[in-house]
């Protein structure tokens, strides 16, 4: 089945565009909208210390849930001349998912640990290892300043020292022109797509009102549980947090309107 002719809304932000390019390269009408934006962190110097640390080789692991947290600390390594990937392969690395790990890879890391089943931070603390008793054993945890604390405490609880820095701030963006507002309001688009709960939160309060033909999907657990907190629906949610999961996951939404009349359950 194709996406070509659908009319989707897509969360974009000034760094990234990618599903929205890719939704549209496949024939989609794509409404992108800032619904946030990102900023540096409240203590850049703080973020800067933490990286110079990692790249000295002081951390075991480093542990991220968000590719801003590595675009962020790229930008001070490579202020430095230097590498993020230099203390590997002693110092190891842990992500949520494969679009992340991409944003790794151009940055010069090797990830050593992807979650086999959860693609958020429950699922790096169910693979993570446990510590191994030594005092040295250390684990750097960038986060944006919305996230959870989930995975400093997930860790901590495997034995791990864990050192928390804010990379990089969630504020808020330009969100949708009325007429966005209006076509999600009247059933002038077939789905959207909330990526983050940050970004469902904001979605709710700028489109109050969602027509009932209108899907909601979700990239992931984490983005659905946001979601519903809002008190938006879901209708899907994508298995992992790349463009196949996501590109199933709106058309498992739309599957319905497709099927013919007496075919629904």
């Amino acid at each position: 089945m194709s996406l070509a002719g659908r009319r989707l809304l897509v969360p974009v932000t000034a760094e990234r565009t990618a599903f929205a390019d890719d939704l549209v390269a496949e024939g989609a009408l794509v409404t992108p909208v800032a619904f946030i934006a990102i900023a540096g962190p409240e203590d850049p110097s703080a973020l800067e210390a933490a990286t110079l640390a990692w790249l000295d080789g002081a951390y075991a692991w480093m542990a991220v849930t968000s590719r801003n947290a590595v675009l962020a600390m790229d930008r001070i390594a490579r202020a430095h001349g230097r590498s993020l990937g230099e203390p590997q392969p002693a110092s190891r690395f842990a992500t949520v998912g494969e679009a992340t790990r991409g944003v790794c890879a151009a940055v010069g890391l090797t990830v050593d640990l992807v979650p086999a089943t959860r693609h958020d931070a429950r699922g790096i603390v169910a693979d993570f290892p446990d510590a191994p008793g030594e005092a040295s054993a250390r684990v750097l945890v960038p986060l944006g300043n919305l996230a959870s604390p989930v995975l400093e405490r997930g860790l901590a609880r495997k034995g791990w020292s864990v050192d928390t820095v804010e990379a990089y701030r969630t504020v808020d963006g330009p969100g949708p022109d009325d007429a966005t507002v209006a076509a999600v309001a009247d059933g002038g688009l077939d789905a959207v797509l909330l990526t983050s709960g940050s970004v469902a939160e904001r979605f709710a309060a700028a489109c109050p009102a969602v027509a009932p033909t209108t899907r909601i999907v979700a990239i992931g657990r984490t983005t659905e549980a946001g979601a519903r907190a809002a008190g938006l629906r879901v209708d899907a949610v994508a298995d992992t947090p790349t463009y196949a999961g996501i590109r199933a996951a709106v058309l498992a939404a739309l599957a319905p309107h497709d099927a013919p009349e007496g075919d629904h359950a």
